[in-house]
């Protein structure tokens, strides 16, 4: 054996995958398929389905469909954060990764995140490149932090005024890489966590209900001294909001926003913060009064302000 050969040990990655359903059957399956694909390189692998009380048949389908997955299926909805709490508890692996149900994984993508972070260990997060197949661009594959400056520019409309004259944050010019980069957040569409960092920081935050946890998860990740990492060669393509509509991801959106600026900042700027969002809605739900759409994500946001300001 050479000096820089691995041992055998070393050649094993023990990987498990978790997936959170909800009324996503058909693409959850889709999925499923390519991960049984990409799992071939990773024999001491397993695949975890939580589906959260659909009621379109998902788990019974992907049994049918997949009988070796371990599929557990909650009597109620637990939201994301703790689904996967629940389905990552009893795993053993080195690798934590979670893909969204509504997500096609390109060949190797997989092969990839795990390679990139064996040869770079100690960054507790790597996330791929996803592509939205809405909209067919990349520019989200990188999380946001939100910062009081950012929220200023949310609130007066500043923040679409420059992207529209191309302006392009930090994150979103990460994004745009094409080598490996340290980064501040990423999302947990396809996130793979080192399993000895999720246990120590406690895996996500369960007053998180859906979306705000990987932010959540990402900046508890740094405070730890590890650095997420985005491996812009692990690519998928997302679909993205497959379980909510506009209006109430919108709501779902903004109430986890609120519980990550309570939890994260001090007080006062948290407080600002508040009073920013809650203008930035209102500008733009009175930017869409001309086309009567009262069912739209800002009109929908603006009406339920009260239970979003609360947060989780």
């Amino acid at each position: 054996m050479t000096a820089d050969a691995e041992t055998p040990a070393e050649t094993t990655v023990s990987l498990t995958v978790v997936v959170v359903t909800y009324n996503t059957r058909e693409l959850a399956l889709e999925l499923l398929a390519d991960l049984v694909g990409e799992l071939e390189a990773f024999p001491d692998s397993q695949i975890v389905v939580f589906d959260n009380a659909s009621d379109d048949g998902t788990a019974d389908a992907v049994r049918e469909r997949f009988p070796a997955i371990q599929v557990e299926a909650s009597a109620d909805n637990l939201g994301f954060a703790a689904a996967v709490n629940r389905a990552a508890a009893a795993a053993q692996s080195r690798w934590l990764l979670l893909v969204n149900p509504d997500a096609r994984i390109d060949s190797g993508a997989v092969r990839t995140l795990v390679d990139a972070a064996r040869q770079r260990p100690g960054h507790g997060l790597y996330g791929g490149r996803f592509v939205d197949m809405a909209r067919g661009t990349a520019e989200d594959s990188v999380a946001v932090v939100p910062t009081l400056a950012q929220l200023a520019g949310y609130a007066t409309g500043v923040d679409t005024i420059a992207r529209r004259f191309g302006y392009r944050s930090a994150p979103r010019q990460a994004a745009a890489s094409a080598t490996n980069v340290e980064v501040d957040a990423l999302p947990g569409c396809f996130l793979l966590v080192e399993m000895a960092a999720w246990k120590e920081l406690g895996g996500f935050d369960e007053r998180y209900f859906m979306y705000g946890e990987d932010l959540d998860l990402s900046v508890r990740m740094a405070r730890s001294g590890r650095r997420p990492m985005y491996v812009p060669s692990a690519s998928i393509r997302h679909a993205g909001g497959a379980s909510s509509s506009s209006g109430r991801k919108q709501v779902l959106k903004l109430t986890s926003l609120v519980t990550f600026v309570h939890s994260h900042w001090p007080a006062w700027q948290a407080r600002l913060a508040d009073l920013f969002l809650l203008t930035g809605v209102g500008l733009r739900r009175t930017a869409r009064l001309p086309f009567r759409t009262p069912s739209g994500r800002w009109e929908t946001a603006w009406r339920e302000r009260r239970s979003w300001r609360d947060g989780w």
